[in-house]
C-alpha cells in the first residue's frame, strides 16, 4: 500500500485501521517500524519518504502506518501527544520512541543496533 510515484521500488507499509490490527502486527513480526501520521500533517507526509528510503536498506523489518485522523484511539494505545510518531519494536515490545522532531540518524542507529541482532 506505498503510494509513491518514484521510478525506484519503495518499502511497501500495511495500512493499519484497527487497534486489533496494531496488535497483531507488532506480536507476528520480529523487528517492525510504526509510522503514526495524521491527514493534515505535512511533517508526517514528509518523514514517511524518508522512512521508507531508510527500511530499504533493513528487508527483515515489517513497515506499519497509522493514520491517527481515521484510528483516533490510537492516541490513547500508544500515548501519543503529537505526530509524527515513529516506534520500533521487538517481538511485540517498543524499543524506541521519536515524536515531532524526527531525528533520522538518531533512529536509524536505534534500528541497526537491533537489526543487528534479527540478523
Amino acid at each position: 500500500m506505498c503510494i509513491r510515484d518514484r521510478w525506484w521500488v519503495m518499502v511497501m507499509y500495511e495500512n493499519i485501521q484497527s487497534i486489533e490490527q496494531y496488535h497483531d502486527f507488532i506480536n507476528s513480526n520480529l523487528l517492525t517500524v510504526i509510522h503514526v501520521m495524521r491527514n493534515h500533517c505535512s511533517v508526517c507526509h514528509a518523514v514517511l519518504p524518508q522512512i521508507q528510503d531508510l527500511l530499504e536498506e533493513y528487508p527483515k523489518v515489517k513497515f506499519g502506518v497509522i493514520n491517527q485522523s481515521e484510528l483516533k484511539d490510537i492516541a490513547g494505545e500508544l500515548c501519543i501527544f503529537t505526530v509524527p510518531v515513529e516506534l520500533i519494536f521487538m517481538n511485540g515490545k517498543e524499543m524506541h520512541r521519536q515524536g515531532r522532531f524526527i531525528d533520522m540518524q538518531t533512529f536509524e542507529h536505534q534500528l541497526n543496533k537491533m537489526y543487528g541482532v534479527v540478523e
